[in-house]
């Protein structure tokens, strides 16, 4: 069933299937703002209270879509001769975390097809005036959101109906609540490196060992873990299991997904943010090549796809 409610004076949409109760707002960032696992009785994701609260802060709850992801030094880079200023809207100056993270995106459509529920949303860069003073392209990007069973998807079509190569960064700040009991939850994380941060936690362009991470590898407990770090997925395929008695929720990317941030809001204890992102913090100045920064562009006419799956398992 897919239906669209009144959440609290704000339009959203909800899927639900025989696992999983999907919760989606359209108005505010396309952001997926809760998931209730009907099995087991409890919600996944960091709810906010509110609209409101979602729209004031809306890095802070559920499934916030970044673009581009997490910090860029002064809000400043150049790309293909192109100079771009995004506001400096984080501590020291920086920008962060985007400018999609709480616009409008149109609904499409919505219904079900084969046994899987789905909502189509769209948000068109020239089409805000905001958006177009950081970033002056013309892209239009197509976010559709599945849900068959317990396995919940987010498909992006992105494309440049602009006349220019348009420097291209996203990722997730997708918050998994861990019931204040870290000790009961594992998380795997098939990684290849850390990136070394400056005191601004943004990277000096130094890929370390795992070193006190290669427990990750594996799976280890999270309890005592505390994380704001920069991972690099190598070869690896894009993964982060989350699992504890029960269940195992599998987080998933395509290829096109290059970095983890993992984030535990100070020692874990409540949440834990996993992160997926195509390019690193601060990827356009990075003096690396593209193959690892994930520095992209999507040229004029150019279409780019790419998935983030969650998988949940019951055992």
């Amino acid at each position: 069933m897919i239906k669209q409610i009144d959440w609290q004076g704000t339009p959203a949409f909800v899927m639900e299937s025989d696992h999983l109760i999907v919760s989606v707002c359209p108005a505010i960032g396309s952001n997926v703002y809760s998931i209730w696992d009907k099995k087991l009785q409890r919600e996944m994701l960091r709810v906010p209270p509110s609209p409101a609260d979602l729209a004031a802060q809306p890095v802070q709850y559920g499934t916030p879509v970044l673009m581009p992801p997490n910090r860029i030094r002064e809000g400043k880079f150049q790309f293909d001769g192109r100079d771009y200023q995004f506001d400096r809207n984080g501590a020291g100056g920086n920008h962060i975390h985007g400018v999609l993270r709480n616009q409008a995106w149109t609904v499409k459509a919505s219904g079900e097809a084969n046994g899987t529920l789905f909502l189509t949303t769209v948000f068109r860069t020239r089409e805000d005036a905001g958006v177009q003073r950081q970033y002056p392209h013309s892209l239009e990007l197509e976010l559709t959101f599945e849900l068959q069973g317990s396995t919940p998807l987010h498909r992006l079509s992105v494309n440049n109906r602009g006349e220019t190569a348009a420097p291209f960064g996203y990722g997730l700040h997708t918050w998994f609540l861990l019931d204040g009991e870290p000790e009961r939850w594992t998380l795997q994380l098939p990684v290849s490196g850390v990136w070394e941060l400056d005191e601004a936690n943004i990277p000096t362009g130094t890929i370390g060992p795992l070193g006190p991470y290669e427990a990750l590898l594996k799976g280890d407990k999270l309890q005592g873990y505390n994380m704001d770090t920069v991972f690099q997925i190598g070869d690896y395929p894009c993964l982060a299991i989350l699992s504890r008695d029960g269940v195992e929720i599998r987080y998933s990317g395509s290829e096109v997904f290059k970095q983890w941030v993992i984030y535990t809001k100070g020692e874990a204890h409540d949440f834990i943010c996993l992160e997926p992102y195509t390019w690193v913090t601060n990827a356009p100045n990075v003096p690396l090549p593209p193959e690892v920064t994930g520095l992209r562009g999507i040229a004029p006419g150019e279409a780019l796809e790419l998935e983030v799956k969650l998988e949940v398992a019951y055992r």
